[in-house]
C-alpha cells in the first residue's frame, strides 16, 4: 500500500432516519388525544421522540435497538418489515411509527386491519426529515418544540455550508455494501451530505438512491475519498493507484454515523465534511 489507510471514528450516532411504532386492537386516537403508547421500529424515530420529550411514551422498539440509551430496557417488537403482530397487540399501543417502505407495506396493512394506527414517515432526504419532524410535532402536539429543533438543524446545516463554500470539490465514493458493491447515488441523503461537504459523488449518475455499482466504474472514476460502511477499509488496498488509497483517504465508518438520516443531520454533515476535507472546522469562517 502506498498510502496509509485510516479508519474514521466519528461521534457516536444518535438514532437518525426512519420512524416506526406500535399497535393496539383499539381504534386510532381521537383528534383531541395524543398517542400514549408507541412502538418505534427505526432509530430516527426514537431519537426524534427523545428530543421532543416523549421518550416515556415508547413501550417497545424494533430489532435495531437499544437506541438511544433511553430505550435499553425495552423489548423488541420485531423488525419494521416483519413486526411481531401478536406482541404488538399485547402491548396495547395506540400508534405505530414506521418508515415508508414497499417491503414493509404488507405488515403495515395487517396492523391497520387489526385496528392499529400506523404512521409512515419518509426520512430518506433532508426535506423528508424536516417534514417527518413536523408531522411528529402535530401527532403529539409538540409543534413548537419540533419547529425549534428544525430551526436548530437548518442553522447547523448552514454553518457547514459556509465552512465548505470555498473548498475545492473532491470525488467521493460512499459504499453501503460490498458483496456485491452497492453505493449511495443521487436522491439519497448521503448524496446531499457529500455535496454539502464540498464533494462530488462518483455515483452521481446512478439510477437510484442506492444502487449496485461495478468495481470497474469505481476504478475508472478514481475517487479521492472513499467512505465505506460495509467492512474494513483495507479492502481497498488492492488498488493502490486510486487517489483515495494512495493518499490515505479511505475511511471505515459505522453505518449509523452517516447512513441513518434524522435530526442529527447537522452533525452528519460536519462529519462528512471532515472526511472529505480534514480540518475544515479548524479553519476560521466568516461567522
Amino acid at each position: 500500500m502506498t498510502g496509509q489507510v485510516r479508519a474514521w471514528t466519528c461521534i457516536p450516532a444518535l438514532a437518525l432516519a426512519a420512524f416506526t411504532g406500535c399497535g393496539t386492537a383499539e381504534p386510532a386516537p381521537k383528534p383531541n388525544e395524543t398517542p400514549q403508547r408507541v412502538v418505534v421500529f427505526a432509530p430516527s424515530a426514537a431519537e426524534a421522540l427523545v428530543a421532543l420529550g416523549l421518550a416515556d411514551r415508547v413501550v417497545a422498539i424494533g430489532s435495531h435497538g437499544p437506541w438511544p440509551g433511553e430505550f435499553v430496557a425495552l423489548e423488541s417488537a420485531g423488525s419494521f418489515d416483519r413486526p411481531d403482530l401478536e406482541g404488538i397487540l399485547e402491548l396495547e399501543c395506540d400508534l405505530i411509527l414506521t418508515t415508508a417502505s414497499v417491503a414493509a407495506s404488507i405488515g403495515h396493512q395487517r396492523l391497520e386491519r387489526l385496528g392499529v394506527a400506523v404512521e409512515t414517515l419518509d426520512t430518506s432526504t433532508f426535506e423528508g426529515v424536516f417534514t417527518s419532524l413536523a408531522r411528529l410535532g402535530v401527532l403529539f402536539k409538540r409543534e413548537d418544540r419540533a419547529a425549534e429543533l428544525a430551526a436548530e438543524m437548518r442553522d447547523g446545516l448552514e454553518r457547514v455550508r459556509v465552512a465548505t463554500a470555498d473548498l475545492p470539490p473532491k470525488k467521493v465514493l460512499f459504499v453501503v455494501g460490498r458483496d456485491p458493491l452497492f453505493v449511495a447515488g443521487p436522491g439519497s441523503h448521503v448524496d446531499e451530505l457529500i455535496r454539502l461537504g464540498a464533494g462530488i459523488n462518483v455515483a452521481h449518475d446512478a439510477a437510484s438512491p442506492y444502487q449496485q455499482f461495478s468495481v470497474e466504474a469505481v476504478l475508472e472514476r478514481l475517487p479521492e475519498v472513499i467512505v465505506d460502511t460495509s467492512g474494513d477499509a483495507e479492502y481497498w488496498d488492492r488498488w493502490p493507484f486510486l487517489p483515495a488509497v494512495r493518499n490515505g483517504n479511505v475511511y471505515r465508518v459505522e453505518p449509523n454515523v452517516l447512513v441513518i438520516p434524522g435530526i442529527r443531520l447537522p452533525e452528519m454533515a460536519q462529519a462528512m465534511a471532515e472526511l472529505i476535507h480534514p480540518g475544515t472546522f479548524a479553519r476560521p469562517t466568516d461567522e
